[in-house]
C-alpha cells in the first residue's frame, strides 16, 4: 500500500532536482540540490521497510528476492535510458567513452564521472541496496531476540553516522577547497551513505516500537518542536554554499536530520488544515502525489529531455530557450517524458515483478491520527 504523503514528498524531491538542473531561478535552483537528500532519507526508510516487513511475515529475509526486486525496479528503465543515449550520441556522432558507459552500467559513476552527472545518486543507492540486506542478516544470524533482531541498529546508525563524519573531515583536510565541486567528496558513498541509514532508523523505530513512536508524537508540542527544528536543519542549504567546507562536512547531518524530521510530520500530522483549504489542499496533494509516482523515470529522463530538446532547439531552430519559458519547457517535458516511459518500461516491468515475485504483505496499521492543533478555534474546525 502506499502512502499518498510520502509519494508528495517524493514529489517535492524530483521539482528540487529539476529546479537545481535547471538553473532558472537561482534562489530555489542553489538549494535544489537538497533534493537528493529527501530521496536518500525516504529510501531508506522505504526500503528498510520492506525488509523489516518481510522479517516480520516470514521471520528471515531473502537477499536473492530482495535484490531481485530491487533489480525489476532499477535496471530496466535505466538501461534503457542509457541504450536510447548511445543512439542519440552515436546519431550526433559524440559517442562518449566506453569506460564512462562501463562506470554507469557497474554503477560506480558516483566515484569517476560516466554519461550523465546526476546519476551518481543511482550508485549510492546501488551499493546501499547491497549493504543494508546484509547488515539486517548479520544481526539476525547473532541476536538471540527472534522477535527482534534488530535492536542494536541504533548504534549500527552511531557507528555509521561518526564514520561518514569523520571520513568527510580527513576528505576535505585533503582536498583543495576549488575541487570539491564535481568531486567525489560531495557524491562517494562512503561519504553520504549515513543519509540513507537515518532512514533506515526512523523505519526501524516505525516498524517495530510503534506504540512508543506514536505516544512520542502526540502531543501538539512535540510536533511543533520537530517542525521548528527541520526548518532550522533545512535552512542551513540557504545559509551556507554547497560546496563550502562547512556545508561538505555537516550539511548531509543537517539535511537527514531536517528531512527526517518533516518524514515524521508527513506520517503524524493530519486534518491541521481549516475545512475551506483542506479541500483545495487534498487537490494539490493529489496531484503531487501523482507526480511523485513517476519520480524515479522523471529522474532518469530528465537529463536526455532538457539537454537534447533544448540543443535540439538551438542548432535545428535556431531558437534559444531561456529564463521562464525554458523552466516551464523543463519542468513540464521532463515530467511528461518521465511519465510517458514510466509507463512504456518501468510500469509493465513491475508488473511482470509483481506476478513473479509478489511483495510480502502484513497487517501493519497506520499510525493514529494526532490531535487537531486548530481545534479550539470555532473557525477553523474541519470537515
Amino acid at each position: 500500500m502506499r502512502i499518498k504523503r510520502l509519494d508528495i514528498l517524493r514529489c517535492a524531491a524530483i521539482l528540487l532536482v529539476l529546479f537545481h538542473h535547471t538553473a532558472v531561478l537561482p534562489s530555489i535552483s542553489q538549494m535544489g540540490f537538497v533534493g537528493v537528500d529527501l530521496f536518500f532519507v525516504l529510501s531508506g526508510f522505504l526500503i528498510s521497510g520492506l525488509l523489516y516487513k518481510e522479517y516480520v511475515k516470514r521471520g528471515a529475509i531473502s537477499f536473492r528476492r530482495f535484490f531481485v526486486r530491487r533489480g525489476l525496479k532499477i535496471y530496466p528503465a535505466f538501461y534503457v535510458m542509457l541504450l536510447v543515449t548511445f543512439i542519440a550520441q552515436l546519431l550526433a556522432g559524440k559517442l562518449s567513452g566506453w569506460g564512462a558507459y562501463t562506470r554507469e552500467m557497474l554503477f560506480v559513476q558516483n566515484y569517476k564521472p560516466g554519461i550523465w552527472m546526476h546519476c551518481w545518486s543511482l550508485g549510492v543507492e546501488e551499493h546501499f541496496y547491497i549493504l543494508l540486506p546484509i547488515l539486517l542478516l548479520f544481526m539476525i544470524r547473532f541476536s538471540s531476540d527472534a522477535a527482534n533482531p534488530f535492536k542494536s541498529l541504533p548504534r549500527a546508525f552511531l557507528v555509521v553516522a561518526v564514520m561518514c563524519f569523520a571520513l568527510r573531515v580527513v576528505t576535505v583536510y585533503f582536498t583543495p577547497p576549488e575541487s570539491y565541486y564535481g568531486a567525489t567528496i560531495t557524491t562517494a558513498t562512503h561519504l553520504r551513505i549515513d543519509e540513507l541509514f537515518f532512514g533506515v532508523l526512523l523505519g526501524y523505530f516505525y516498524s517495530f516500537h510503534r506504540g512508543g513512536l506514536d505516544e512520542f508524537m502526540r502531543p501538539t508540542k512535540t510536533r511543533v518542536m520537530i517542525g521548528l527544528a527541520a526548518a532550522v536543519f533545512l535552512s542551513t542549504c540557504f545559509i551556507f554554499p554547497g560546496t563550502s567546507r562547512t556545508f561538505v562536512i555537516f550539511g548531509p547531518i543537517f539535511l537527514y536530520l531536517g528531512f527526517g524530521g518533516l518524514l515524521l510530520l508527513c506520517l503524524y500530522v493530519r486534518d491541521v488544515l481549516p475545512s475551506r483549504l483542506a479541500g483545495p489542499a487534498a487537490k494539490v496533494g493529489t496531484g503531487a502525489a501523482f507526480v511523485g509516482l513517476y519520480s524515479y523515470s522523471i529522474y532518469l529522463w530528465q537529463g536526455i529531455f532538457g539537454a537534447y530538446t533544448v540543443r535540439g532547439m538551438e542548432k535545428y531552430l535556431h531558437f534559444q530557450l531561456t529564463g521562464f519559458p525554458r523552466l516551464v519547457w523543463c519542468f513540464f517535458g521532463c515530467a511528461l517524458c518521465g511519465i510517458v516511459m514510466a509507463r512504456l518500461i518501468e510500469f509493465p516491468v513491475l508488473r511482470l515483478r509483481a506476478r513473479f515475485f509478489p511483495p510480502v504483505t502484513t497487517s501493519v496499521t497506520p499510525p493514529p491520527p494526532v490531535e487537531n492543533p486548530y481545534e479550539a478555534l470555532p473557525s477553523t474546525k474541519n470537515a
